[in-house]
């Protein structure tokens, strides 16, 4: 079944157009990548998924429901979970504590049974089960200020996973990392693949090349090109508008 399908969605900053009648789909089960140069429209594309930026025009549809007047809380109850570019963890928690929140969101209860969240089984145990699939369960009791930066995006997934997704929107989640941290986060990744279909925005070509089963590069608003990496790597007008020279050999 079709995961994601944006139809002809449009947005305007004042005379600026951002998001030119763009058409987008992502399978069940795809790793489905979004790359383009800098102010190509993939942060304004990526809040009209979320429901953070409402589109002058066009639909989006979520496992063939019309979600294009849905509210944030409203998508994420239908299964979509986004993975930010910047940590939005709490601090002050453990590792474990950030993702029993995330089960106790996911249950639909307030985050004021804070209490609840710490001692309640039925929340700590999926929290380790999420921690042991992201290969964190030995930094369970971590409080979020020790955790290296590469273990903070692993965690940020933990919370995104034990919210029982549907779809995972990945904002650029190599970010400031190492050449180590991002081997380890593409790795993880990798081994999720298949389990739910994730949308990948990306400045990391190894990681791109390396995780999707198909690329589609935006540019001015618009996607010029949607294909497997193979495909993408040897488009000429990808090469010109984005890709040059940077592009991982196979």
């Amino acid at each position: 079944m079709t995961a994601l399908v944006l139809t002809g969605l449009a947005k305007s900053f004042g005379a600026l157009r951002v998001t030119d009648g763009l058409d987008l789909t992502v399978e069940d089960g795809e790793v489905h990548a979004i790359i383009g140069p800098n102010g190509a429209g993939k942060t304004t594309l990526i809040g009209q998924i979320t429901g953070e930026i409402v589109p002058d025009a066009g639909r989006i549809s979520l496992f063939g429901a019309d979600i294009t007047g849905w509210s944030v809380p409203q998508r994420a109850r239908a299964g979509l979970a986004r993975c930010f570019q910047i940590s939005q963890l709490c601090a002050g928690f453990t590792a474990e504590d950030n993702v029993a929140l995330a089960v106790q969101a996911g249950q639909g209860h307030s985050f004021r049974f804070l209490r609840p969240a710490r001692t309640d089984g039925r929340l700590r145990i999926p929290a380790r089960a999420a921690l042991e699939r992201v290969g964190l369960a030995a930094r369970a009791d971590t409080p979020l200020e020790d955790l290296a930066h590469g273990e903070k995006r692993q965690l940020e997934i933990a919370v995104a996973l034990a919210m029982q997704p549907r779809l995972l929107l990945l904002d650029e989640p190599m970010a400031g990392m190492g050449p180590e941290e991002s081997a380890a986060l593409v790795a993880l990744l990798a081994s999720l693949k298949g389990s739910l279909p994730m949308v990948l925005i990306e400045h990391d070509m190894d990681a791109v090349f390396s995780l999707a089963d198909r690329i589609s590069v935006l540019v001015s608003g618009r996607i010029i090109r949607t294909g497997t990496g193979e495909e993408v790597r040897g488009d000429p007008n990808v090469r010109e508008a984005y890709l040059g020279d940077e592009v991982p050999h196979a």
